[in-house]
């Protein structure tokens, strides 16, 4: 195998890069220079399979999220291209190219041998090659029939797709796959963002643009794409005989094991600390095998850090106690206007907190080059909704921010014309995820918890601060969630086991209470005190494309800074005024950055024959 010859230096290492072509087969790849601007883009892998490749690939990386750092390697070859930003590596043999980015359990950072043994895996196994591998990767494998993605068991490096008669592509942001051709808007997603804050999972605003899931691979043969499941999701639903000191035994080793191995790995990591369960585990496994603490960094940011028996307090008394170099970053809400739209970028704007926390940019760049960080750890939400009270299918689903339409509050005045269309979409795709779940509320509970919630917000969340910080997940561990998976409902449902793994392994730290409330922002009250937000957020809400209804969002903001209650209306689901001008606001951007959809055009048609602008003002207020 030919490897190029080494003439540049790698800004990220610091080290020679390669530079040259693979002159001996059908691929050629090279590693660039960091531009002189400094321009680096999102880790991960961007790329198109078809006749333009090269063309397309060149539009495309023109619309990743810029911030500083390095180059890109690309590998092309007859009818492909692609780039790789971040750690990875690129192989070919036997006329199979293969392309990786991230890292895997077990390996180094930076381990050249790890896309020589995936090769050597792909080869020998085929499809399933990544049988027992766990990580954070993107794989990208091309032979002479056809072309494969491939991730880690749970998708973390977000990575989205698109096919056309021009072939297909992938990227870990939407922006690029917005170039090569228009798109027109979901509407069922669009409502879905309304009500939820967020796509369902797989899903984008953009009919043609989609998400790769957790245990799926793709395959493009022949012009046709294909989305293929490996392994289950599905939670255990009989309560049957169950050891609990055994599994206990089982999940703590697990868990140890899972936050270790990424621990040794990780590049000067520092612990995110909350005074939560997930976090404070994450904390007391890793203090408990270093031998100074004091040499260990610990964050913590939100709004009002001092308010006692908050997240922020109580990590402040761990911290204290263990003596770590705490770094405690309070949040700057009131830049939103100055930092939205890199988020919205960034973020790919698949959550409402793409306006909601939008200074989180600014906090993980000070990080970074204040503070030495180079990775992050935070515990996830993995093991299911806490506080479950729900008795019936409608109170599950509205659990996981999925109500059925018909329960969902004021629905009707959102959009123009009632938007039956879009409702009635959004309403199909509810009851096609509740009839592929498992029966019995506590199945169907978690089984949509992680098929949902995890891919379609909590890795949108992580993963945009992976530009500037690796982000590390150890409670989203291949053998953990399988383990909390077969738990019976009842030592699933509030972390039961996981709480008393903790209270087992972890006990004279109890004495430090859990937090009592979270240091999020209570939007409601900062906006009555923050005229230039307010002003950021009317002018895009006042401003919003059809099919949204702008005076409907305005009203509700207006309502908002008085302090007005909610009128009645029917509907047991209600989003908070807070989240609804947010979601409005979000997905102004997403219509104003896309083309002109047929659904709204539909929109249009429809408001210019309904009545006058001031009939419709007066119909919506």
């Amino acid at each position: 195998m030919v490897r190029g010859r080494w003439r540049t230096t790698c800004a990220s290492t610091r080290g020679p890069c390669r530079r040259g072509r693979h002159d001996g087969g059908r691929t050629r790849w090279a590693l660039e220079a960091p531009s002189r601007t400094g321009r680096r883009c999102m880790p991960g892998l961007t790329g198109v399979v078809g006749p333009e490749a090269g063309a397309l690939l060149e539009r495309m990386e023109a619309r990743l999220y810029p911030v500083e750092g390095q180059g890109a390697r690309r590998g092309a070859g007859p009818g492909f291209a692609f780039a790789l930003r971040g750690t990875g590596g690129l192989r070919e043999r036997a006329g199979v190219c293969l392309a990786f980015e991230g890292h895997v359990l077990g390996r180094p950072f930076g381990d050249e041998a790890v896309a020589d043994a995936l090769l050597d895996a792909f080869l020998e196994r085929g499809e399933r090659f990544l049988e027992g591998w766990d990580g954070s990767f993107q794989v990208f494998v091309r032979t002479p029939e056809a072309t494969y993605l491939f991730m880690d068991p749970t998708a973390s490096r977000r990575w989205f797709f698109r096919s056309g008669p021009w072939g297909i592509a992938f990227s870990p942001e939407v922006a690029p796959l917005r170039t090569l051709a228009p798109s027109p808007v979901d509407g069922a997603n669009l409502a879905q963002f309304l009500v939820g804050g967020r796509f369902f999972a797989g899903h984008t605003l953009l009919a043609e643009v989609f998400q790769l899931l957790p245990g799926e691979h793709l395959v493009h043969r022949d012009g046709r794409v294909e989305r293929r499941r490996t392994g289950s999701d599905t939670v255990r639903q009989d309560s049957g005989l169950f050891d609990v000191k055994a599994t206990l035994t089982r999940l703590e080793t697990a868990l140890e094991r899972a936050i270790l191995q990424r621990w040794t790995q990780a590049r000067a990591p520092a612990l995110l600390l909350t005074g939560g369960w997930d976090s404070r585990f994450l904390f007391h496994t890793v203090a408990r095998h270093v031998e100074d603490t004091s040499r260990l960094c610990t964050v913590t940011w939100g709004h009002d850090l001092r308010r006692a028996g908050s997240d922020a307090r109580v990590a402040y008394d761990i911290a204290k106690r263990f003596g770590t170099r705490h770094v405690e970053l309070k949040r700057s809400v009131g830049q939103v206007p100055e930092t939205f739209a890199a988020m919205f970028q960034a973020q790919s704007g698949m959550t409402e907190l793409a306006f909601g926390h939008a200074d989180e940019l600014t906090l993980c760049q000070r990080l970074a080059e204040r503070h030495g960080v180079g990775s992050l750890f935070r515990g996830d939400e993995c093991f299911g909704p806490t506080g479950w009270n729900a008795t019936t299918v409608g109170g599950v689903l509205a659990r996981l921010s999925l109500p059925f339409t018909q329960d969902v509050a004021g629905h009707e005045r959102w959009l123009v014309g009632a938007g039956e269309e879009a409702w009635a979409a959004r309403e199909e795709q509810v009851r096609q995820r509740v009839a592929a779940a498992p029966q019995g509320l506590e199945a169907l509970r978690d089984t949509l918890y992680f098929r949902e919630r995890v891919p379609a917000f909590l890795h949108h969340l992580n993963y945009f601060k992976a530009h500037r910080l690796e982000v590390f997940n150890p409670l989203m561990d291949r053998e953990v969630l399988a383990l909390s998976r077969a738990l019976p409902a009842a030592w699933r449902t509030d972390k039961r086991l996981f709480k008393d793994c903790y209270r087992r392994r972890f006990a004279k730290h109890l004495d430090i209470p859990f937090a009592e409330s979270s240091n999020g922002v209570d939007w409601g009250r900062m906006l009555r005190r923050s005229p230039r937000v307010v002003a950021f957020l009317r002018s895009g809400l006042e401003a919003l494309p059809s099919p949204l209804v702008p005076e409907v969002f305005v009203e509700q903001l207006d309502g908002l800074l008085r302090g007005a209650p909610a009128g009645a209306m029917p509907g047991g689901y209600r989003v908070a005024p807070e989240q609804l001008v947010m979601r409005a606001f979000v997905l102004g951007q997403w219509l104003r950055d896309s083309p002109t959809s047929e659904m709204a055009n539909r929109s249009k048609n429809s408001r210019a024959r309904a009545a006058p602008a001031s009939e419709v003002n007066a119909k919506h207020a």
